[in-house]
């Protein structure tokens, strides 16, 4: 007898309900907390037994297995015995007892004569023949002050030993506290582990139980021919959702579901209970979703059959009072009322000729519900359509429905921005192509500017679903930045990607601020952006949106004086006025002295590099420009610069020059730096002495 019969004490391969209640048995004299490892190989056997006998189940019934033959496995070993920790040899106090003077240490004390004896002896007065000294009193106060002192040392000793006794009491309490917490936390820990085990024997017994349970109870429904509605509610029943993702029960399902001739409405409500209408979210569920799908398949198609009758005879009840009133001379509410009884005849006439029963797979009284919604939906599209012809100013394509996706999107975006639009595509024959498909533009405009839109599902605003994208409300924002830069004949507004088409955008916009006097700009343009956060489109703007204020194109790229997503923040012109003044300019003038590779000794050709740190403004030579020190490795000052961005000029000084008497006078040019394909710069450098 093999492996896993002989852990479950069958005689040999058996069938899935032995292998069950051989588990169940074993199950009463196996616990997890008597015998951790003996439960753990019960659970593999039985998990492998199981799986063996629906195995040799599908071959004798003609299914193709699930997998190859699996080989016996053999038990688990049970885990390696751990190493038992000494706990009684390592809470033994090897320290020694700090009350216990330590060698050496009984005989010392502290040489308290030697610090006592700071006092000067007080000066004997001069002795004069008029004035006797009584020496009795002067002997008997000095051995007093003598024994004060001994008495006075003898206490600053037994202070001294009593700190040491409350020191290494204090230490011994600690050492004592230590152990303890570590015991404690051992024992934490072996509760936890024994209290987990635990629940987790008790929710495999509930879990087994339940499953037991709930086949007995689908075996039972199924003997006594239980309706539909039964199946529904213990389906849906709080038993069977809370086990219905356990794998015995879905073995045994699929079993009770492939042996049982199951109805297709049993099915449909099981294959709804697991919420496969959405799909499999398990692969050990895919096998029972195979079998149940067929059921699903057929109540779709039996569900559309029913909708296009439907929609037929609200289509026939709205063309026949139109039709039979000019032919019969009827008005129109006579025309109404013939029109329905038709209609009614119609359905009742197939329900009895064609399925043979008014009321199959309904309820009488949800067949008469039916009609009478049919009923009332088709004298509504009447009256809606009575009104409609009393009013000659509404616009009839628009309550029709769109012919075209394209057509249907623009009227959401005219809807939802206010702003007329067209689709490219259906514009004209020379734009029918795949290039124009999503292309749309803006009714009226001169400039003839375009944007991408799209249909995207259905429409749905109260779940924040619009039935389109489009990205008209960047496209937007950017046509007004461009037309903001062309006012102030500033550089157009640069984005990050270059290769795209006119009406295409990365929603990433660069402002390019010069390196001085911009202060003005960034005023108005947050003055632009306050206006514009009132439009409708604006609020529509996609969180990627972002607008970035920089510098131009240098070498090492641009200098950001700040990100502002305007979906999601506001624009702070404050706030940028300050980063502007206090960094910007300096910034970019460290950059172009690093590229211009002017941080260094650029007369001596030194290789060391000089860290860039900001001064602030400085005049120089009448001009108002921006000061840098350059710092050698030791901290100090090696080269001033002067910059003056609007004229291009850089003043180069010395770092002693100013120390050794000299003056501005002596500063001139000295060379032309060419600068990339960006300009060129002018050079300032004190004039060279000549030995």
């Amino acid at each position: 007898m093999s492996w896993p019969w002989s852990q479950l004490g069958l005689p040999g391969p058996s069938d899935l309900p032995e292998v069950r209640h051989a588990y169940a048995e074993k199950l009463k004299t196996t616990h997890p907390e008597d015998d951790p490892e003996g439960f753990q190989r019960l659970h593999s056997a039985y998990q492998l037994a199981s799986r063996m006998a629906r195995q040799r189940k599908r071959q004798a019934g003609g299914q193709p297995p699930e997998s190859q033959a699996e080989r016996p496995v053999p038990p688990p070993q049970p885990p390696e015995e751990r190493e038992e920790f000494d706990f009684d040899r390592l809470l033994e106090d090897k320290e020694e007892d700090p009350r216990r003077p330590h060698s050496g240490d009984e005989d010392q004390d502290f040489d308290f004569d030697r610090l006592l004896q700071e006092e000067e002896s007080p000066s004997r007065p001069p002795e004069t023949e008029e004035q006797d000294f009584d020496f009795e009193r002067l002997f008997a106060e000095g051995e007093a002050e003598r024994a004060e002192a001994r008495r006075r040392r003898g206490e600053e000793r037994r202070r001294a030993q009593a700190q040491v006794r409350a020191w290494a009491r204090e230490r011994q309490r600690a050492q004592e506290w230590t152990q303890k917490r570590e015991y404690w936390q051992r024992q934490e820990q072996q509760n936890n582990y024994d209290r987990e085990r635990r629940e987790q024997f008790s929710q495999e017994e509930e879990r087994w139980q339940g499953t037991e349970t709930i086949l007995h109870t689908i075996e039972m429904m199924y003997n006594a021919q239980a309706g539909v509605e039964v199946w529904q509610r213990f389906f849906m029943s709080p038993l069977f959702q809370q086990h219905k993702g356990g794998l015995d029960l879905i073995f045994g399902l699929e079993d009770f579901v492939s042996a049982k001739n199951l109805s297709q409405e049993v099915r449909l409500a099981l294959f709804t209970a697991y919420g496969f209408d959405k799909g499999v979210a398990r692969p050990e569920l895919r096998p029972l979703y195979q079998m149940l799908l067929p059921a699903w398949r057929a109540a779709g198609r039996e569900k559309n059959r029913e909708r296009s009758l439907v929609i037929l005879g609200v289509a026939l009840g709205l063309v026949l009072p139109f039709l039979l009133g000019p032919l019969l001379d009827w008005g129109l509410i006579p025309a109404f009322g013939v029109s329905l009884g038709i209609v009614w005849i119609i359905w009742v006439v197939r329900k009895i000729v064609i399925t043979g029963n008014i009321g199959r797979n309904v309820s009488k009284k949800q067949e008469r519900r039916s009609i009478i919604k049919g009923t009332v939906c088709v004298l509504g599209l009447v009256l809606l359509l009575s009104w409609v012809r009393t009013k000659p100013e509404l616009d009839w394509r628009k309550l029709l429905p769109a012919g075209d996706p394209r057509e249907q999107t623009c009227r959401y975006i005219e809807k939802d921005f206010g702003v007329k639009v067209g689709s490219l595509y259906n514009l004209s024959e020379t734009y029918a192509d795949e290039a124009h498909d999503n292309v749309f533009y803006l009714e009226g405009d001169p400039t003839n500017r375009r944007f991408l839109a799209g249909p995207d599902g259905e429409r749905d605003i109260k779940n924040g679903k619009r039935g389109y994208t489009t990205n008209l409300p960047e496209m937007l924002l950017l046509w007004e930045l461009k037309e903001f830069a062309r006012a102030h004949k500033m550089e157009p507004v640069n984005s990050l990607d270059q290769d795209m088409e006119p009406w295409e955008t990365s929603g990433t916009f660069l402002i390019v601020l010069p390196i001085s006097e911009g202060e003005e700009i960034i005023s108005e343009l947050g003055e632009l952006m306050d206006e514009l956060r009132q439009e409708k489109w604006y609020k529509a703007l996609a969180t990627r949106c972002e607008l970035v204020l920089c510098s131009a194109e240098m070498e090492e790229g641009r200098v950001v004086l700040i990100r502002i997503q305007p979906g999601l923040t506001v624009y702070s012109t404050a706030q940028c006025l300050d980063v502007y003044e206090e960094t910007f300019a300096h910034s970019c003038c460290a950059q172009i002295l690093k590229e211009l590779e002017l941080d260094r000794d650029f007369l001596g050709d030194g290789e060391e590099r000089y860290s860039l740190t900001n001064e602030g403004m400085a005049q120089m030579k009448g001009d108002k420009c921006v000061k840098l020190y350059g710092l050698n490795e030791e901290g100090a000052v090696a080269m001033e610069y002067y910059i003056n961005p609007k004229l291009r000029n850089i003043y180069c000084v010395p770092g002693n020059f100013w120390e050794t008497g000299n003056a501005e006078e002596q500063i001139g040019f000295y060379r032309l730096l060419y600068w990339g394909d960006r300009g060129t710069f002018n050079l300032f450098y004190p004039w060279l002495r000549v030995d």
